[in-house]
């Protein structure tokens, strides 16, 4: 099966390498072998999640048991890089920090929120661990700061941010539908 598939990069971070041509081709046709439903020719947003590789990792495992069930988008970040904005349905691909596919996702709910007034509904859909504002705050200051730093902004309590809920699809390391 040899097909051509629309993706989009996410904004990578330093550090992080972007994926192959290949990689994600053997990945997406591996997915619609095991989810036919998501298409014979999705499209796609390729992102990396965590601080760095070991944060990578962990946080794979936390979507894996359904603890972190959403993620958080700036839409500073995607003024400044042409990322698509969040959208219910869209299908994001996240990649280790190596590029390799490792996990399909579907957004199921996008909702806007803002930092200096972050909620436990805010942040629900994240890992167990870190879903505490009082956690969450200085995690996501730091994390930010330093996304936003290339474009000479920081983290301020007006700064708006999108809630993305979504579900798992396709887990590679399983090689089937999660």
């Amino acid at each position: 099966m040899s097909q051509n598939f629309d993706l989009t990069p996410g904004h990578l971070p330093a550090g992080a390498t972007p994926p192959t041509a290949a990689a994600l081709q053997a990945f997406l046709e591996a997915a619609i072998r095991d989810r036919p439903e998501v298409g014979p020719r999705p499209v796609c947003e390729v992102r990396w999640i965590g601080l760095d590789a070991e944060s990578t990792l962990a946080i794979f495992e936390l979507i894996r048991a359904r603890d972190k069930t959403g993620t958080f988008t700036l839409p500073w970040i995607v003024e400044r890089t042409g990322q698509p904005v969040p959208r219910v349905g869209a299908l994001l691909v996240l990649i280790d920090m190596g590029g390799r596919p490792t996990l399909l996702l579907r957004t199921r709910a996008v909702r806007e929120a803002v930092f200096g007034k972050v909620t436990a509904e805010d942040t629900a859909v994240d890992g167990s661990p870190v879903r505490d504002p009082a956690i969450w705050v200085p995690l996501h200051t730091v994390y930010w700061n330093a996304l936003l730093e290339p474009f000479g902004l920081t983290v301020s309590d007006d700064m708006p941010f999108w809630v993305e809920a979504f579900e798992l699809l396709y887990d590679a390391d399983a090689g089937r539908s999660a």
